[in-house]
């Protein structure tokens, strides 16, 4: 009788792929999700029962949602998104404009650098999308 080691068969992963905002890679986690406006999260947040309201996770996420929101109001985050997606923005890009709501065009870029490929003119043209909502519901 000879007795053999076992066979141990290890699955090799592929690497994966680095995160990277700045190059829109944000893992398979994130693949397949969407990317919610602060504005987005507040309007939820208004729909949920007051007997579940009454817990410190809740209040956290509220005051935080109530110190960013832009955009108060579902027709213009409805709005919001429909005219940023014209755009043709990554649905990162997409959340990142709503929520930072820059003005300049170098703002945009630094803070949300993949914005980089794209022209000054369609940044701009981003940003008076943006401005031209929050003016409008104002």
């Amino acid at each position: 009788m000879s007795h053999h080691a076992p066979i141990i068969h290890r699955s090799r992963k592929a690497p994966q792929e680095e995160e990277d905002a700045a190059k829109l890679k944000f893992g398979e986690d994130f693949e397949d999700e969407e990317f919610l406006f602060i504005s987005e999260v507040a309007l939820l947040l208004e729909k949920i029962p007051d007997s579940q309201k009454n817990n410190t996770v809740y209040k956290k996420t509220e005051e935080l949602v109530n110190t960013f929101t832009r955009f108060h109001n579902d027709e213009s985050v409805r709005e919001l998104r429909k005219t940023l997606m014209r755009h043709k923005l990554h649905k990162y890009e997409l959340a990142q404009l709503a929520n930072l709501v820059c003005e300049e065009i170098d703002e945009a870029k630094s803070l949300i650098p993949s914005l980089a490929k794209r022209s000054d003119e369609e940044i701009r043209a981003m940003l008076d999308d943006i401005s031209a909502l929050k003016k409008y519901q104002s």
